[in-house]
């Protein structure tokens, strides 16, 4: 998981990796998508920002809410199965273009933190045999499906870089073998055993050498040293860690300092300490999160005020019109009206 230099760390992931909760829970005739408003995840999130960060927990809940409601012991392995490189930004192209499987995985254990913090991979070989191992940031309701969802999405990735079916040699799961347990071996085609210290999947050694075809060598490269930049940053910048997560957090309407604090596992007056730092306050933060958001919206959505208010977490539209005043000398509906982008 990516730290910051001062010993600040959020734990989040894009809200694009729910995209298919809805889709799954219906093959149970369950409609997911009351549960994922409730938490701030629209359709028109996840269409038009997939890689906005909501924090794991949220994701978690979601999962767990999801699966109890369905009564699918195995969510996340359904989950899984959907998983593509299309919520990993730019390191899909790095993925893409490596050289060799071994390659990839690396970019994927060494980047990807920089979009998916609480949840990690790591790698080990011992006697022939490489462990990919998946671990999750802390336990919370919805965890364990998380951790299968990420396990299975590391195998698609495999199978997407070989361009065809592969499944590992083994495979552990760190909780109790549930009721559907025959499906995970349908899916792995492989030993799983459960009740393991760690979930991961096993495979030879050799597969990290396998050459990954249709590659670009200078691509590969402008991505490697794209990624490394972000990969600064994201560690780096303390106040660009807390807008992110403020963004996350304004639709659910408590966004308030101590609940931002609690995703940095710092006080309050920590927060405060470490963005003065940076030449801020919480509050600049939060009114300039708002300020972008709010023209955002108005310019490229035709969502009703009271839906924009609701998005940048007032309490009514009455608020978002006086801050708007206060920013931009007019209303939300007039500076809408110039822009030529009224609601007809």
């Amino acid at each position: 998981m990516a730290k910051s230099g001062s010993g600040l760390t959020a734990r989040l992931l894009p809200a694009g990796v729910l995209a298919n909760v809805p889709a799954v829970a219906m093959r149970f005739g369950v409609d997911a998508w009351p549960v994922l408003e409730a938490h701030g995840v629209t359709p028109e999130l996840l269409e038009h920002n997939p890689l906005t960060p909501l924090p794991i927990e949220v994701h978690g809940r979601i999962v767990d809410t999801v699966a109890a409601a369905t009564a699918c012991d195995h969510l996340g392995l359904l989950l899984g199965q959907y998983a593509s490189l299309g919520n990993t930004g730019p390191l899909r192209f790095l993925v893409v273009n490596a050289g060799t499987v071994g390659e990839a995985l690396d970019a994927v254990g060494r980047f990807s933190p920089i979009w998916y913090r609480g949840i990690a991979s790591t790698i080990s070989v011992a006697d022939g045999y490489v462990a990919r191992s998946i671990i999750v940031d802390g336990t919370f309701p919805g965890s364990d499906q998380l951790l299968t969802a990420y396990l299975v999405a590391h195998v698609k990735i495999v199978e997407l870089l070989l361009a065809r079916s592969w499944r590992p040699t083994l495979v552990r799961i760190s909780y109790r073998e549930p009721a559907s347990s025959e499906l995970y071996r349908r899916f792995f085609r492989a030993p799983v055993h459960f009740n393991e210290p760690r979930h991961e999947v096993l495979f030879p050694e050799e597969l990290l050498q396998q050459r990954v075809s249709g590659t670009d060598p200078e691509l590969r490269q402008f991505f490697h040293g794209h990624l490394q930049q972000l990969q600064t940053g994201a560690v780096d910048d303390i106040v660009g860690q807390v807008r992110r997560v403020v963004e996350s957090m304004l639709p659910s309407g408590d966004c308030s300092v101590d609940r931002i604090a609690q995703f940095f596992a710092v006080h309050r007056i920590t927060l405060y300490r470490h963005l003065a730092r940076g030449g801020t306050t919480f509050e600049e933060i939060v009114d300039q999160t708002r300020h972008r958001l709010a023209e955002q919206l108005l310019s490229q959505t035709d969502l009703p005020l009271v839906e924009i208010s609701r998005l940048l977490g007032y309490g009514n539209q009455s608020a978002l019109t006086r801050a708007f005043r206060r920013w931009r000398g007019t209303t939300p509906l007039q500076w809408r009206r110039e822009l030529g982008t009224a609601r007809l």
